[in-house]
């Protein structure tokens, strides 16, 4: 699956792009970086990106950042965040309005902007459920989002939608700031964290075992106090069981005892 796509509206020509950069060391594309409110209009309708990184003081433009945000919902919602030098009440109180994703300080680390875009993704899946769902239905979902039913989903794999069937499912594992779907034909991976996946997806059969680790029971094989084995392909795939999750998996497993 192609990277997270984002569009980065910064009036610092210089911070813009090195922005740009660290972003794209990431795994991430740029649909454009602009550096005022009218190219970011045109860039946002010519190319919709999956998430805005936007400056609230925009030099020489008709909106402010806040301004532009509120703009962009009236086209899409797309989780967006501020990243500015401004942290007085006022300033956040406004920003608050246009209900951004989350809301950085300048200057930031490279760590802390991670943090940021991948909380900004769950922020905004939790708060527009709705929304997504009904922007699946015109394909034009951010590519980190799921649209979930009771035994499948559909994954944005480039310009179109591609079922995912539960039962095909042998392992779904974390990796990195993204999840890798596994199944016995094919790997998926999606721009969105366990437990966002979690959250997205809920099925009796799916169980997480470890915090990087969830598993589709009816592959279960065998299994002993810290490890689970899992039919794959044509022999056996094999999973630690986390001490905090033992139990309750354990529990959800219907097991003969003897006299």
């Amino acid at each position: 699956m192609p990277g997270l796509k984002i569009l980065i509206v910064e009036d610092d020509l210089m911070l813009g792009q090195g922005l740009e950069e660290r972003l794209l060391d990431f795994g991430y594309s740029i649909t454009d970086n602009v550096a005022n409110s009218q190219y970011a209009l045109l860039a946002f309708r010519r190319r919709l990106p999956d998430l805005v990184i936007c400056d609230i003081e925009l030099k020489k433009s008709k909106l402010d950042g806040i301004q532009l945000a509120a703009a962009f919902n009236q086209i899409e919602k797309v989780p967006i965040i501020f990243l500015t030098s401004f942290g007085d009440s006022k300033t956040v109180e406004r920003a608050k309005k246009v209900n951004p994703a989350n809301y950085l300080m300048k200057p930031c680390t490279s760590p802390q902007l991670q943090v940021a875009i991948d909380l900004a993704l769950e922020n905004f899946m939790t708060k527009n459920t709705a929304e997504v769902i009904h922007s699946l239905k015109t394909q034009r979902t951010p590519s980190c989002l799921l649209y979930d039913s009771s035994n499948f989903f559909f994954v944005k794999d480039r310009n179109r939608y591609v079922r995912v069937e539960i039962a095909d499912i042998v392992i779904v594992e974390a990796l990195g700031y993204n999840v890798k779907i596994i199944t016995d034909d094919y790997t998926v991976v999606l721009t969105a964290n366990l437990s966002s996946f979690s959250k997205q997806v809920q099925h009796k059969s799916l169980v997480r075992v470890h915090r990087s680790h969830i598993i589709n029971t009816n592959k279960l094989v065998s299994f002993d106090a810290g490890r689970a084995f899992l039919k794959y392909k044509d022999g056996l795939k094999e999973v630690s069981i986390g001490g905090t999750y033992r139990e309750d998996f354990q529990r959800l497993l219907p097991r003969l005892v003897s006299d």
